[in-house]
């Protein structure tokens, strides 16, 4: 089941906005540029589906280690010539 998985910005201890991290389909990759650099601890919200087990940027990281590096196309569809 493919998830994609975001990380709260607050202001004031209020949710202001929500920023796509990471998606998981066959396998889990950061999708912004900037979120390997966030601590380990800080906490990930499934934007569509369930947590499915991955509750921080750490578990993100964990699971892209388990993901084949030259696996193709594991996110898009192979788009061929006409």
């Amino acid at each position: 089941m493919s998830t994609v998985f975001g990380v709260a910005i607050k202001k004031d201890g209020l949710i202001e906005d929500v920023v796509e991290v990471a998606f998981r389909s066959n396998g889990m990759r950061f999708t912004n540029a900037l979120a390997h650099l966030l601590p380990d601890e800080t906490p990930v919200i499934a934007l569509t589906n369930s947590q499915q087990g991955v509750h921080t940027i750490g578990d993100i990281k964990e699971q892209i280690k388990q993901t084949d590096p030259n696996a193709k196309y594991w996110r898009t569809v192979e788009l061929k010539n006409k």
